[in-house]
């Protein structure tokens, strides 16, 4: 039985292109009518108007335009707010999501996309099979529900880069809300995961306690620092043991997937923000955050599944180059992770800034602008991005041979960046020539066995 219902109205076929998205919704649409695949419940918009606006998406590729979702084929609740988002992302909405269908139980599923590339709900889904289920914190997307809403795409990239065209305040919604200042960009290189104790996977059927240890043996790999909690058993589970087990940690795994599944209990009892990810087995896991710590369960989720999006979620970050002790695997690296800054990428300033060093025990370099082009070079740095509020707290415990200033990059924009203090790097020893301060650190630790053999 074909499970998507279709509108009545036409509108002009648009000519046939080869563009993405126009061919893109060809594919589909004939994919669904001859019912290939399993179908969600979808009332699916005519053909011809889904093609007229796919038409424009491609026409504003020609024009030059930089749209993120293009190609992208989405069904979403039927409000203006959402389709004027995603078409502004160039995205195409194929229909409409019919609501309630997961909160009554209905037989046919959710969990599976067909040929769509994502489906956002107003609830959470009881499960999620061959796709991946994301969460936002409630709020964050204009769903018009007092629920949690839930993404489902193939993979947490693409769930997450159309939640993030659809984020932001709803002049309609009631429970609408933003991202604080304080919101963190990154889970950080050794995020603290919480996963039930012994006596609640002692409750579990035999593949749900090994798909919990597995993604718990997988998070440990990647870097995560993995802690039984004490959640309860049977009866005495409860949703406060989780509030109480996610103060101390950066997130929870808890299964998903339908009876033992405390992961309904905990976003219906708890503000929260989750990831659900399939297994090969047909069962699920969750990855579970407080409220607005979306992008750290976005980069657990990234760690098990290899999926990761080219941007934070939270669109409310600053940037800052640093230099140095503050680059990755440095001594200082750590105070801009645990304000949950994230690593972009490396950047190279113009020819006008000296390295002098500024310490030997341990070594540490300070960046500052050449009095004269001479004195200068281009420098390796890496550009972080982290919220208003942690660039505010960092700059204030800054030590004090280091200040906040502007350097210029070689791509001609400015950045925000960590400098070093005038009066200091006079005393310093200048190291310019080495242009990376890795590099300079690989030419001391080539250097010192000699010496020490010399000193024999």
């Amino acid at each position: 039985m074909n499970l998507f219902l279709f509108d009545d109205d036409t509108v002009p076929l648009p000519p046939i292109t080869t563009s993405q998205a126009v061919q893109r919704v060809l594919s589909v649409f004939d994919a669904l009518h001859r019912g290939t695949g399993p179908a969600p419940v979808v009332r699916l918009r005519v053909r011809e108007e889904v093609l007229v606006e796919a038409k424009a998406v491609d026409e504003r590729v020609r024009a030059g335009e930089r749209l993120p979702l293009v190609g992208t084929l989405v069904a979403i609740p039927d409000r203006s707010v959402l389709s004027a988002r995603l078409a502004a992302a160039g995205a195409v909405v194929a229909g409409y999501t019919v609501p309630g269908v997961v909160a009554t139980g209905a037989p046919a599923r959710l969990e599976t996309l067909s040929k769509l590339d994502a489906l956002v709900l107003t609830e959470p889904p009881l499960a999620c099979r061959d796709v991946v289920g994301f969460v936002p914190t409630r709020g964050l997307l204009p769903l018009a529900s007092a629920g949690a809403g839930t993404v489902l795409a193939r993979d947490a990239a693409v769930a997450q880069e159309v939640a993030s065209a659809l984020t932001g305040a709803d002049p309609n919604g009631a429970g609408s809300r933003s991202w604080p200042d304080s919101v963190r960009l990154s889970a950080g290189t050794a995020p603290r995961v919480g996963v039930p104790g012994a006596a609640f996977r002692s409750r579990l059927d035999p593949a749900a306690r090994e798909r919990l240890l597995t993604t718990a043996d997988t998070l440990r790999v990647a870097g995560a620092v993995t802690e039984d909690v004490d959640l309860g058993v049977g009866e005495d589970w409860c949703a406060r043991r989780a509030a109480f087990a996610l103060r101390d940690h950066d997130a929870l795994v808890v299964p998903a997937e339908r009876g033992t599944n405390p992961f309904a209990t905990l976003i219906e009892g708890l503000d929260t923000a989750a990831v659900v990810l399939p297994a090969g087995d047909g069962g699920a896991v969750a990855v579970v955050t407080t409220a607005f710590d979306d992008q750290v369960a976005l980069d657990l989720a990234g760690l098990l599944t290899g999926a990761q999006a080219a941007s934070p979620y939270p669109d409310v970050g600053v940037e800052l180059v640093a230099f140095g002790a503050y680059l990755r695997g440095q001594p200082r690296a750590g105070e801009l992770e645990r304000l949950g800054a994230r690593f972009v990428r490396f950047v190279t300033t113009t020819r006008h800034y000296r390295m002098v060093l500024i310490g030997d025990e341990p070594p540490e370099a300070g960046v500052l602008r050449a009095g004269e082009p001479w004195q200068g070079g281009p420098l390796v740095g890496e550009r972080w991005l982290l919220s208003p509020s942690a660039l505010g707290e960092f700059v204030a415990h800054l030590p004090a041979t280091m200040r906040l200033g502007t350097v210029e990059l070689a791509d001609g924009s400015n950045s925000p960046a960590v400098l070093c203090d005038p009066v200091t790097a006079e005393r310093g020893d200048d190291i310019t020539g080495w242009e990376c301060w890795r590099a300079y650190l690989r030419h001391l630790s080539a250097l010192r066995p000699s010496t020490a053999r010399a000193g024999r």
